[in-house]
């Protein structure tokens, strides 16, 4: 499975020069979603990112314990981002004091502190706690942003109900845990985020960065590096060049080919 408009070596290439703050565009389609390692929430951590939407009613993000009792899941709803979780099956809902579907950028950051979890919307707080037997959220699953994999057993969700809620439609960028890039494992029908590919810059030393059909081309010309990010060295001395290799070549009877002609050093 790839993200569609990029094969999977330069989505992967991408993703380690530019990590997530490539930003995933969602279209709202049935059966998509993107899949990210476990993110271990279980005592303390904290999991940021940014996003812009227009949808009223949408899941943004989901992970549970494998069909028991914890989950965290957010969602827009009326407008409003919404989290609800549960720990050792005692379960709470906090909602952001501001509306978040209006095709604007919002900074979004949710907080585990063992029982205590804080949902902050642009700086604005909401907290709340439950109070169950066990100390500790259980996490098995990785993390899914926009939607659930339809082909993951309804058994297998804690809340079985995931799968049928409506996808998220927008854009996601940044996201982190506790201020660390998490590895995305998979993804279907997402594209990545091209308005923010030459914001970040890919290209180093120097080179421009330009979209082409809709992907990024990193011009070197002016630079005395090459290749796809102008992260290789180029030969802008090639007679000195050739008078190195030539000087490692001496007692070895070998022949060297530079540019467009050979020369033959003679033990």
């Amino acid at each position: 499975m790839t993200l569609l408009r990029y094969p999977v070596q330069l989505q992967l290439l991408l993703s380690t020069v530019l990590g997530s703050c490539l930003g995933l565009e969602f279209p709202g389609a049935r059966g998509q979603w993107a899949r990210f390692l476990r993110w271990d929430a279980s005592t303390r951590s904290d999991l940021s990112f940014r996003v812009k939407t227009d949808a009223s009613t949408a899941l943004v993000l989901y992970f549970d314990d494998g069909g028991y009792c914890d989950f965290l899941q957010l969602m827009v709803v009326e407008g409003k981002l919404q989290l609800r979780f549960s720990i050792d099956c005692a379960e709470t809902t906090l909602v952001s004091g501001k509306r978040v579907n209006d095709s604007s950028w919002h900074s979004v950051t949710v907080s585990r502190s063992n029982l205590r979890t804080v949902l902050s919307v642009d700086g604005d707080s909401k907290a709340d706690e439950v109070r169950p037997q066990r100390q500790y959220m259980k996490i098995v699953s990785d993390l899914f942003l926009g939607g659930v994999p339809q082909d993951i057993r309804t058994s297998a969700l804690t809340l079985p109900t995931a799968k049928d809620l409506p996808p998220f439609k927008g854009v996601i960028r940044d996201l982190k845990y506790s201020n660390k890039e998490p590895t995305l494992l998979s993804s279907q029908r997402v594209r990545m985020d091209t308005e923010g590919v030459c914001t970040e810059n890919p290209c180093e030393n120097g080179g421009i960065c330009a979209l082409v059909d809709g992907e990024p081309q990193c011009d070197c010309s002016k630079t005395e590096y090459t290749g796809r990010f102008c992260s290789e060295e180029a030969n802008t001395i090639p007679g000195l060049a050739h008078m190195m290799m030539a000087e490692q070549a001496k007692s070895k009877g070998i022949a060297l080919s530079f540019s467009s002609f050979a020369v033959w050093f003679e033990k």
